[in-house]
């Protein structure tokens, strides 16, 4: 197995980790989400809203609104652990790494784009959204004569089902806290990659292949980009920023490493371990299921990884992929995943 080949089998497992991670944060936000929908509940048990006109019934729906402030989580230690991740990896490899210094991954958390905006800003605007959509809820039942438990039905929902100003709320926030956790975790490896450019050439898209992977990702997976100037190497689509290439994307990247030839200029000492001269040999990893990832790894892999009832239900064709996929049973904190 080559070096690319370890890294992606280390890729692979990480990013079952991030699905855990996701899984915890998911739940977090649901749990403010049903504190916020109780409130609601709870501020509709008094008169009825049919009987408030003109500015009792807008003080009424403003206190409803004041209600909906949905905290955005705090990624901060992702970066580390992510950086870490990285440095630790190569190190298993057989190549030395070193982490990017603290204040550019104070800066990653603070400022990482989740398709076009921050997390502050997409929270401020589930936020807004959900806001708006409350006033003009509370004010279509009020004009169709419903009564406050009818409202609150609209307002609410069930879980994340329908177009309510809650349960679209929940929706976003799911998509949101994703789509959070692999930017963050990707602009820390790529931070990883500048602290570490003297040793790295390209870097190769990996996709977790499966019934839901997105046309985007299985056009890439597999594919390489120079470092650092990210063009195609042997194909022509853009890199366009790298993952997560779209809202819930699962795909990451693994690093090129130059060979050990490849290194002069005084790039690396002239004393090399020979494992690390193995290591370094600069071919690309092989494309690689999840399927297939998960029937080469022991049984005991799999039931650490995803639950030892859910790995036997998989083993045992009663769950599909996309099923185990799913790690809402299997969270994972941060500070969980910075220990493993």
């Amino acid at each position: 197995m080559n070096v690319s080949d370890k890294l992606l089998d280390l890729t692979i497992i990480r990013q079952l980790l991030l699905e855990r991670v996701i899984a915890g944060q998911s739940a977090a936000l649901n749990k403010q989400l049903d504190s916020i929908a109780a409130a609601l509940q709870k501020q509709l048990k008094g008169k009825e809203l049919t009987e408030y006109q003109g500015k009792r019934l807008d003080k009424a729906i403003a206190e409803l609104k004041d209600i909906v402030t949905v905290k955005e989580p705090d990624l901060s230690d992702l970066t580390a652990a992510e950086a870490g991740f990285f440095r630790d990896a190569m190190v298993n490899v057989g190549i030395d790494a070193v982490l990017p210094p603290v204040t550019v991954l104070e800066s990653v958390a603070q400022s990482s784009l989740i398709q076009g905006a921050t997390m502050g800003n997409w929270f401020a605007r589930l936020n807004e959204s959900a806001r708006f959509d409350i006033e003009r809820t509370v004010k279509n039942g009020v004009l169709l004569g419903q009564t406050n438990a009818q409202i609150a039905k609209e307002l609410i929902g069930v879980g994340d089902k329908g177009g309510q100003p809650i349960a679209k709320a929940r929706r976003d926030a799911m998509a949101i806290i994703r789509t959070a956790v692999q930017t963050v975790a990707k602009d820390a490896r790529l931070a990883s990659l500048e602290a570490n450019a003297n040793i790295i050439k390209a870097v190769q898209w990996v996709s977790t292949l499966d019934g839901r992977t997105s046309e985007i990702c299985m056009a890439r997976s597999g594919k390489t980009w120079s470092y650092p100037d990210f063009k195609p190497i042997g194909h022509k689509i853009p890199w366009n920023g790298g993952p997560p290439a779209h809202w819930n994307c699962r795909s990451s990247f693994i690093p090129i490493t130059k060979s050990f030839e490849e290194l002069t200029g005084g790039k690396i000492k002239d004393k090399v371990e020979p494992a690390t001269r193995a290591s370094m040999d600069g071919y690309v990893a092989a494309d690689l299921t999840f399927d297939q990832f998960l029937k080469n790894k022991p049984p005991e892999f799999a039931d650490k990884m995803l639950g030892k009832g859910r790995a036997e239900l998989w083993r045992s064709g009663k769950i599909t992929l996309n099923q185990l996929l799913d790690q809402r049973g299997n969270p994972l904190t941060l500070a969980q995943l910075k220990r493993l």
